[in-house]
């Protein structure tokens, strides 16, 4: 983990700012080359009094409900030497209680954290991590790494960056997306929830090499400053959020004004497909799409302008010139998922997004059931 990004990162409970503890203070370097390998972090907020690790340069800011405190409790042992006799009790004792406090937030999409968390735990195939190690380049699946890179190279320009930008890739797995920012002279915090995605990540990019920041938190508990993003990317991630009214509530919390969320991410009926069942029965992590009503509802609330949705289509010479119905549209896809463009709007002009009418909520209620019902009647 580098110095510089505690300018960033905050606590995942209170939002206080973080310090280092190991190392200690007056030995961390804030040279932005300089890694720190292993460490704690700790809440400067009195009234919080957390602490977080740093594992193979990556923090770990997890609210305590998601936390293995078990495991974490036995890395803070690792430094009862390092640390002073008193602040090391004080750590010790406070974490014995936040790991055996009983859980009051109200989660209820926890059961699909935890599985995504604990993903290595649930795969059975030999290769199935195989393709972070040299991603997005599958040299067995040429047709699947174009793919990914075409998606990606049709929404970056919605992103409206420019060198120097700091910009947030959220869910970002294996990290090729955030490693991309950063080559491209973005500041780049790649946040994901489950670490074994992104240690794969760091092997793949070298310890050798300037790696981008990446960070191991919950985006529903995004540990990220107020007011500090310029955009935030969501490449085929948000549609494994549970609570994403709360997730977008936090992009916008941490967004400066004028700053853009875009989203390449599968439509309504990906919850329905058959590969999508398959992997929520077997590793439950949640699979459910999204169209641009979804959006809406989102950020119901929310200081934005209206949510966007933006097509990229392939289209022939003599089909030029045509109307564009939703049905030319849908039928003539270049990048095969939905892609939607969220932009804050500066507090001053006070553009609240107004929540869907009743009769829009009850239309939209019913259109996803009786999709529900055929999908089922064909399955």
């Amino acid at each position: 983990m580098k110095y510089s990004l505690l300018n960033y990162i905050c606590c995942p409970t209170c939002s206080g700012d973080l310090t280092f503890i190991i190392p200690p203070p007056g030995e961390v370097t804030q040279d932005d080359a300089s890694e720190i390998e292993n460490g704690l972090l700790a809440c400067n907020a009195r009234a919080c009094s957390r602490w977080f690790p740093i594992r193979n340069l990556i923090p770990e800011l997890l609210p305590d409900h998601l936390r293995n405190w078990e495991k974490d409790l036995e890395f803070l042992k690792t430094w009862e030497q390092t640390l002073p006799a008193s602040i090391f009790k004080e750590l010790w004792e406070q974490s014995q209680s936040f790991a055996n406090r009983p859980v009051s937030v109200q989660d209820h999409g926890s059961n699909y954290k935890k599985s995504e968390i604990s993903i290595k735990s649930r795969v059975t195939e030999a290769d199935f991590f195989g393709p972070g190690f040299s991603s997005p380049f599958n040299p067995g699946n040429p047709e699947y790494t174009m793919h990914l890179i075409r998606r990606l190279g049709n929404v970056l320009p919605l992103l409206e960056l420019k060198r120097g930008d700091v910009v947030l890739d959220m869910g970002a797995g294996y990290a090729w997306t955030t490693e991309w920012l950063m080559k491209m002279g973005m500041v780049a915090i790649g946040v994901d929830i489950c670490r074994t995605y992104l240690d794969i990540g760091v092997r793949r990019m070298g310890k050798t090499l300037p790696l981008p920041y990446l960070v191991i938190g919950d985006i529903e508990n995004l540990p990220i400053k107020n007011n500090r993003l310029d955009a935030v990317l969501c490449y085929d991630a948000f549609h494994h959020i549970p609570d994403r009214k709360k997730a977008m509530g936090r992009f916008h919390r941490a967004l400066k004004d004028r700053g853009n969320i875009v989203l390449a991410e599968p439509g309504g009926m990906h919850e329905f497909a058959r590969v999508s069942t398959e992997v929520m029965d077997k590793y439950g992590i949640l699979e459910k799409g999204m169209e641009l009503d979804d959006i809406n509802g989102y950020c119901e609330g929310l200081n934005v302008l209206p949510p966007e949705q933006h097509f990229v289509l392939k289209i022939q010479g003599h089909e030029v010139g045509q109307t564009l119905s939703r049905e030319f549209v849908y039928a003539h896809p270049y990048v095969d998922c939905n892609i939607f463009v969220v932009k804050k709007q500066a507090d001053t002009q006070g553009l609240i997004l107004q929540a869907p009418s009743f009769k829009k909520k009850i239309k939209t209620k019913i259109k996803r059931l009786l999709k529900r019902v055929f999908f089922k009647l064909v399955g």
